[in-house]
């Protein structure tokens, strides 16, 4: 319990009175030390939190309100919690002026009655500051207990910071050495609004290139802590909450910053050859080997996803600074998520449940990322091409499920992809042609194709000859260099007028 005005008032054994008319929430400010003086200006020996008690001996029995009001706007600008102002004394009361002028910046006024003696307030706070500061120090090292205990578990990393959240009850970020946040399932996050500047300040520690720390007072005092030895640094941990960290919270986040350099470091060499496996097992799935690979991933990874799973291929992703650290913290639970490079892109396989994580991770990188879902018994490597077309057709941010690539059609996705640019090209010679003529060759092949290439059907819903129909499709096939007695130069004329857009 800190010591503060309410706990000295709330005390029987001294005749306290508060005076000033304020805001209950003044009585809570914490009492760093007590102080007596009555000098007209002690600042110069006093601290911020300090509680001042005088005898009033600078004052005369009616102090001028101006003398007043500047003694009292002095001690709270130095940030003093209050006043203590003995009585019975040097003054029979505690002057008006001064009374009104604590009011006016919020400094309470507490009247000290029956000569209490100064030291004995002064013990009685001491007493309180040092039972709180042991209390504390007994706290801090059962936290730090309880960290320690964390470390030694598997995915040691993750467990103290979740440990970190709850003992301080606070967020806890935790950002990779280029500033990108790692997605950590279950860990309680910054608000949407702190995050921003936590985020812009957490760039700006990481461009010193040198271990430091930083209070962001926007974010409400959250503390900014580098990761890592300066010039190499591996990230930056963020902690704040409702309240700005005391010394102890900050010496148990010192501690997490210690452990977590030592994680990272240890995981470092780990991770390179885990992720090489990672690849490995991934290979041998594309090749059809599931049972070797599920074998291996058993014994050395801690699994794969249970069939059925999605597959997800992250775009040109492997590059990405900081991907890869943060997908090997997600992929803690590779029967939830299993990650692996392939080249320039990376390779996920999730489980059913869990797509959302990647889509959080797809926006926030801005990747473009692919998925195709991956049946109980079927082969991978199809999929496996499904939603590599499906992340090619993906806009960065965004997650495209070939589910949906495919209900859209070849024509639907040719369409998308400039297939109507293409179309324009191609039927360009029937630009120079009087508009009549030109959309009465263009009607007659379509008619035509629809009867597949058949003469009189197409004719007779043409309502003309079949030597005319021909005689037409002969002028189209000399216009546009086509040789329509083949499906390939058919199918690309049908193409043409499906997507060009004053086809009718």
């Amino acid at each position: 319990m800190p010591a503060t005005l309410r706990v000295l008032l709330d005390d029987d054994t001294f005749p306290l009175r508060v005076l000033t008319a304020l805001d209950d929430g003044v009585l809570d400010r914490p009492v760093s030390w007590v102080h007596s003086s009555d000098l007209g200006d002690p600042t110069p020996w006093l601290e911020p939190g300090n509680l001042l008690l005088t005898n009033g001996a600078q004052f005369s029995a009616e102090p001028d309100a101006d003398e007043a009001a500047e003694y009292c706007r002095r001690l709270r600008a130095h940030g003093v919690v209050g006043l203590g102002f003995a009585t019975d004394i040097i003054h029979d009361r505690v002057p008006p002026a001064v009374v009104r002028a604590g009011e006016a910046v919020e400094l309470p006024i507490v009247e000290i009655a029956a000569r209490a003696p100064f030291i004995r307030i002064i013990r009685f706070v001491a007493d309180i500051i040092a039972a709180d500061r042991a209390a504390r120090l007994s706290w801090l090292l059962e936290a730090q207990r309880a960290v320690a205990r964390a470390a030694v578990r598997d995915d040691g990393l993750r467990e103290i910071l979740h440990t970190l959240s709850h003992v301080l009850g606070a967020w806890v970020e935790l950002y990779d050495a280029v500033g990108g946040r790692l997605s950590l399932p279950g860990l309680r996050s910054a608000p949407v609004g702190v995050e921003v500047e936590v985020g812009r300040d957490v760039r700006r520690l990481l461009e010193r290139r040198t271990a430091a720390s930083l209070t962001v007072p926007a974010a409400g005092h959250a503390l900014l802590q580098t990761i890592g030895q300066s010039s190499r640094l591996r990230g930056v941990l963020a902690v704040g909450g409702a309240e700005p960290l005391d010394p102890a919270g900050k010496e148990l986040v010192a501690t997490v910053v210690a452990l977590a350099s030592i994680a990272l470091e240890q995981q470092k060499g780990l991770q390179t050859s885990l992720r090489g496996v990672r690849a490995g097992v991934v290979e041998m799935l594309l090749d059809g080997h599931d049972d070797t690979a599920r074998r291996v991933a058993d014994s050395a990874l801690g699994g794969l996803p249970s069939e059925p799973y999605l597959i997800g291929v992250l775009r040109g992703a492997s590059a990405t600074p900081g991907l890869l650290d943060e997908l090997d913290l997600v992929s803690s639970d590779p029967r939830r998520l299993f990650s692996a490079e392939r080249g320039d892109d990376v390779i996920v396989l999730v489980a059913e449940g869990a797509g959302d994580a990647l889509a959080a991770l797809a926006e926030r990188r801005g990747l473009a990322v692919g998925t195709a879902r991956h049946g109980e018994g079927h082969d991978l490597a199809p999929d496996f091409r499904r939603a590599a077309q499906a992340a090619r057709d993906a806009p960065p941010g965004t997650v495209r499920a070939y589910a949906d690539l495919a209900r859209r059609g070849l024509v639907g996705a040719l369409r998308e992809r400039g297939g109507e640019v293409l179309a324009r090209s191609l039927l360009a010679p029937l630009d120079a042609l009087p508009p009549a003529e030109r959309q009465r060759l263009r009607e007659s092949a379509r008619v035509w194709l629809d009867a597949n290439g058949a003469w009189d059907p197409a004719a007779r819903a043409l309502g003309i000859h079949r030597h005319t129909l021909r005689a037409r499709l002969t002028q189209l096939e000399g216009l546009l260099r086509l040789d329509l007695s083949t499906f390939a130069a058919r199918a690309e004329l049908w193409a043409a007028l499906e997507f060009s857009a004053d086809g009718a």
